[in-house]
């Protein structure tokens, strides 16, 4: 039996680099190093819903964050600054940092939906499918009967 897991993942539009906050921050001093460590710290959030938390339910300090996302602590506190002044992040009452905008930002899916979105491509590729929109939900019910939804 496979295991049917649950994985997240950034879905970054195609301006993101080019938006005015993403230009200013990598035209600064080590704005490149800043915009690396804010895609990591984007990662770094998914699981716990864009606060960048520990496993062990502690929130990241600067020194962690420079730790799991190999920078120096600089230029993280440095980065952090910044983050907060675009409104990248946002600090919480606990002093975790929340990644503000990562709502917008990811997407979610499990290895069984991956394994059908393989198999529909398969299918669309040797032409067993239809070219038009796919019927994700057929009008038959797992017994074989009609539904009765029209």
């Amino acid at each position: 039996m496979s295991e049917n897991r649950k994985y997240y993942y950034l879905k970054l539009k195609e301006n993101f680099f080019t938006t005015e906050k993403m230009v200013i921050l990598e035209s600064a001093q080590d704005g490149l190093l800043y915009s690396n460590l804010l895609l990591k710290m984007y990662l770094m959030s998914l699981k716990h819903n864009g606060v960048l938390m520990l496993g062990d339910g502690l929130p990241h300090t600067p020194q962690t964050i420079a730790t799991f996302a190999r920078h120096q602590i600089g230029t993280v506190e440095r980065a952090l600054k910044l983050f907060t002044e675009f409104g990248f992040v946002e600090v919480l009452t606990d002093g975790a940092y929340y990644m503000a905008d990562i709502q917008l930002l990811i997407g979610q899916s499990s290895t069984e939906g991956e394994r059908k979105k393989k198999e529909r491509m398969r299918l669309k590729r040797q032409k067993l499918l239809p070219s038009g929109p796919a019927d994700k939900c057929p009008p038959y019910s797992r017994g074989g009967h009609l539904s009765t939804r029209d």
